[in-house]
């Protein structure tokens, strides 16, 4: 079984953000904000969380549409490789939380971002991780991230978490689906090949009746 990759030490975590930053921003978010700014929901400043920030290149883009965005991750090497990437105009936008993602206590925000980071919250954890995501989002607010699926490569693993596909429309329940599209593929990953099975979700929290 392919293992997940090993950069539990500040060189490999060095390495793993310089080889993520390479990247442009996700599809997934970029696809968001741009139904969000057809709307025309960015006429007030909206606030974001970024679980699991990494390199922050996601961040940026957010910071870069105008929001305020609260961005977590367990590293401190991700706070401080992220603190050089933002531009000074944009830094009054920007909170850094250093702290695993299910200690933080989430604000109430207009946008919960977890691009693959929700899948490395142990599976005891999970339930008060996701919990805390689907009360933080205000009404009309959005989650946008992946879970992975059962057939992933390193499905089996019990530090991480894996859903088959009636479990992803469970967490999701109550939430309205604006996209639940499922991926199983051959791609590569920090250390190389890997088979990629999971789940892009954009889900949104109804509003209150008027």
């Amino acid at each position: 079984m392919p293992r997940a990759p090993a950069v539990d030490s500040p060189a490999g975590w060095r390495a793993y953000y310089r080889w993520t930053a390479k990247r442009p921003p996700r599809e997934l978010l970029r696809q968001l904000l741009t139904h969000l700014e057809w709307e025309g929901g960015t006429r007030r400043r909206r606030r974001a969380v970024d679980l699991g920030f990494g390199a922050g290149t996601d961040t940026l883009e957010l910071l870069r549409h105008g929001w305020q965005v609260l961005a977590v991750d367990g590293q401190e090497g991700a706070g401080r490789f992220l603190e050089r990437r933002v531009p000074p105009r944009l830094r009054r936008n920007l909170t850094i939380v250093i702290a695993p993602m299910e200690e933080v206590k989430l604000p109430p925000v207009d946008l919960v971002y977890a691009s693959f980071s929700l899948p490395f919250c142990p599976p005891d954890r999970f339930p008060k991780l996701w919990s805390g995501v689907r009360q933080a989002l205000r009404p009309g607010g959005h989650f946008a991230g992946q879970l992975f699926g059962d057939r992933d490569a390193w499905a089996g693993q019990s530090r991480f978490t894996f859903c088959r596909r009636e479990e992803v429309l469970r967490l999701a329940r109550g939430l309205r689906v604006e996209l639940l599209r499922e991926t199983d593929e051959r791609g590569r990953s920090f250390r190389g090949p890997k088979r990629w099975h999971f789940f892009d979700l954009i889900l949104e929290k109804p509003r209150r009746p008027a």
